[in-house]
């Protein structure tokens, strides 16, 4: 649960997720004619950082599909996800199992419904380092330091720009084999990621009904335990 969140996370800090103000150009255009592959590139993550400059808030529906060679048959999952700048997520599934974890700072909490059970994890650096790609130094600029990056641009209108990212080093192939983002050419918001773990494990998400830049309560990413809740608290900070 908590890798397939940093991942997520990533992801959509790739994607240019609360990416710091772009100023004084004009708006870059992946689109235009007589582009060489390079510049089109270069292009496009200029435009995801342009177009998401302003973005604020995100809210979307998901589905999950995994594959795993812990699984009898592949397992799909239901639920929606909420981000407010600068470090506050809400993911919370739906289906099969209810499951809720919350993001504030440098404090997860994740919530087992069907079990009763609750986790808090303070992730101290864990949390800075995935914020720090969803804030002003967030891009696909950044992440494409780790990974190598190549782009398919859409030959027909209304399919997404498609981006293949493989690892550099090997200490992250020994987690992450490889990841995918597919983009709206409208938005440049994310609307599939798949990622494949070192040992051919699959997750895929799609993102559906995005809204973008709408006023979120600050109680949206609290838990509120039921009474009688079995707590467990666990600090990624000093490894206990």
């Amino acid at each position: 649960m908590r890798r397939s969140a940093w991942v997520v996370l990533l992801a959509l800090g790739a994607s240019g997720l609360g990416a710091g103000e772009v100023r004084g150009q004009s708006v870059p255009d992946p689109k235009a004619a007589g582009l060489e592959p390079r510049a089109r590139l270069e292009q496009l993550v200029e435009r995801v950082k342009w177009e998401q400059s302003r973005l604020k808030t995100l809210g979307a529906d998901f589905v999950q599909d995994r594959v795993s060679q812990l699984l009898l048959e592949p397992e799909t999952a239901r639920g929606v996800f909420r981000y407010q700048s600068p470090d506050q997520v809400r993911w919370e599934y739906l289906e099969p199992r209810p499951i809720l974890m919350t993001i504030r700072g440098e404090q997860m909490t994740t919530f087992f419904g069907d079990l009763g059970t609750a986790e808090r994890v303070s992730i101290g650096s864990y949390s800075e380092q995935v914020f720090r790609y969803l804030g002003a130094s967030g891009s696909l600029e950044t992440l494409m330091k780790y990974f190598s990056l190549t782009a398919n641009f859409p030959e027909t209108d209304g399919e997404p720009y498609h981006l293949q990212l493989l690892p550099r080093y090997s200490r992250i192939k020994k987690r992450l084999r490889s990841m995918e983002i597919w983009l709206d050419t409208s938005s440049y918001l994310p609307v599939r990621l798949r990622y494949v773990e070192a040992n051919g494990d699959s997750t895929d998400y799609r993102f559906e009904n995005m809204v973008a830049n709408k006023e979120m309560p600050a109680s949206l990413f609290d838990v509120k335990l039921p009474v009688g809740t079995v707590v467990r608290s666990i600090d990624l900070r000093s490894g206990r």
